[in-house]
């Protein structure tokens, strides 16, 4: 007899959801890129950089156990993943990177270092290199059911915010957009719940991740998630 809740898996297939297809089409071509994943989690990104072509991606990370996971995953040339913060690249040369990556990152580094954050991630961009990044956006029902926004003060980030970064520290934004509607936030709100007290899946996951990928792929502007591009 099957178990009525499947066990929850740190796989990069199960954990792929219509967020993360979004954030890589985001960030345009990637073929023969120099790529830095700030927060790289269990290597997502670092798996469809490969296949499309990247030249090089380094992936860091402060949590050990996702950097293994990840090491376990993927194994390529092609990628390092090393333990670092967002706050501190001092391991990087200057003008090395073409692009680096920022997913849902950005709210969990220390409050008030955002800017450091940024001005780090700037010395390792090359001259015209780009940064993408996507955050909780702040919006009354994206920050009103999440969780954490609750419990721990997990923080959400209006354009505004991100403008006013991006200027003290030598970007300019050159793209913007948001994704993600109500099935994004009660998606989260199970996966709290399932993950954390039963370590399964969340049930009916599969169709819960279908209607989570059409509120980023559809016609309609979503309000969960705000898409920076910045320009060094």
């Amino acid at each position: 007899m099957k178990p009525l809740l499947k066990k929850f898996s740190s796989k990069v297939e199960e954990r792929l959801t219509g967020r993360h297809k979004y954030s890589f089409k985001f960030c345009g071509k990637i073929k023969n890129k120099k790529i830095l994943d700030v927060g790289c989690s269990y290597g997502w990104f670092e798996k469809a950089a490969l296949k499309s072509g990247c030249r090089e991606v380094i992936g860091i990370d402060t949590d050990e156990g996702s950097l293994l996971n990840a090491k376990n995953q993927i194994r390529d040339k092609k990628v390092k993943f090393i333990k670092s913060s967002a706050t501190d690249l001092s391991m990087f040369k200057r003008n090395y990177f073409d692009k680096a990556v920022m997913w849902e990152v950005l709210e969990h580094i220390p409050k008030w270092t955002e800017e450091k954050a940024f001005r780090e991630i700037n010395r390792v961009l090359r001259p015209n290199g780009k940064l993408y990044l996507s955050v909780p956006n702040r919006n009354f029902w994206s920050c009103i059911l999440d969780p954490a926004w609750w419990l721990i003060g997990h923080r959400h980030y209006s354009l505004i915010q991100i403008e006013k970064i991006a200027k003290k520290t030598g970007f300019k934004i050159e793209k913007v957009n948001y994704g993600g509607g109500f099935y994004e936030l009660i998606s989260m709100i199970f996966l709290y719940i399932f993950k954390w007290i039963f370590n399964s899946e969340m049930p009916f996951k599969d169709w819960f991740d279908h209607k989570r990928e059409m509120e980023y792929f559809g016609y309609k502007r979503g309000f969960v998630t705000l898409f920076i591009a910045l320009k060094k």
